[in-house]
């Protein structure tokens, strides 16, 4: 079996994991964009969603795989939009915060410490094509072989459902921006959090999932409002989302 997984990162995020909900240390930055990329996953899960929903349960039937869900930011927000939600994340340190903040906030969500390759292979007749909705945000820049991880998304998610990825565009504004400014001048992200090499651009990414019948339709970008107290903090206003890709994108569309 092939893994995905670069244990280098693991390690890094494994180091931080008792970070993760302090919404000032160095996950500040999904903290801030979370509201946003939820807004980028709803308008995109409308394709599969009954027209009446309401917005307080805007996602309840919809069965929802979080990939590398870290410590639970995003999987509590779409749990709280009623989805059923697996979270999975590569480090074990991540998964044990991501149970007990769930448990402390009440929310009932399936947090596994293992792989997209190796969910797979361990469940193979219970989760291929399982999933309606499959979302890796901040990820992709993360793993060791693009190519395999998006043949386990395709293999995770059901025909016709919605796929999301989020990430950093390899733009010079979004190398600039999403990597030197935020890790090596307002420090907002730990150093060495994004390697230069492994980051995309949409349009790559759109081919490569293309290659694995993942059609991406829908591209939106998150750009952060600052304040002047944010710039003397050093530190990012919320996100909003922007027509505007060529730093933090989000990507999404319907697996074929």
């Amino acid at each position: 079996m092939t893994n995905t997984v670069d244990k280098r990162e693991i390690e890094q995020f494994s180091s931080l994991s008792n970070k993760w909900w302090d919404k000032s240390g160095p996950f500040s930055a999904l903290h801030k964009m979370s509201n946003a990329r939820i807004e980028f996953i709803k308008q995109n899960a409308t394709r599969i969603l009954n027209k009446n929903k309401v917005d307080i349960n805007f996602l309840e039937g919809i069965n929802c795989l979080d990939i590398g869900c870290g410590g639970g930011i995003l999987s509590e927000k779409l749990k709280r939009l009623g989805a059923a939600v697996t979270g999975i994340d590569a480090s074990k340190k991540s998964i044990d915060i991501a149970i007990e903040h769930a448990k402390k906030s009440r929310l009932e969500i399936n947090y596994k410490c293992i792989t997209t390759s190796e969910l797979l292979e361990i469940k193979k007749e219970k989760v291929l094509n399982k999933f309606d909705l499959v979302v890796a945000s901040e990820v992709i820049e993360h793993v060791n072989n693009r190519k395999i991880f998006l043949s386990n998304i395709s293999d995770l998610c059901r025909p016709g459902g919605i796929v999301v990825f989020t990430t950093i565009n390899k733009s010079l504004l979004g190398i600039f921006f999403g990597k030197y400014l935020a890790e090596d001048v307002l420090k907002i992200l730990p150093a060495g959090t994004h390697e230069v090499e492994k980051l995309i651009s949409p349009e790559n990414l759109a081919k490569e999932a293309e290659e694995h019948g993942i059609i991406l339709d829908s591209f939106t970008g998150f750009i952060p409002t600052f304040r002047l107290n944010n710039i003397m903090k050093k530190e990012f206003g919320n996100f909003k989302l922007t027509s505007n890709i060529l730093v933090n994108y989000g990507a999404a569309g319907i697996r074929i």
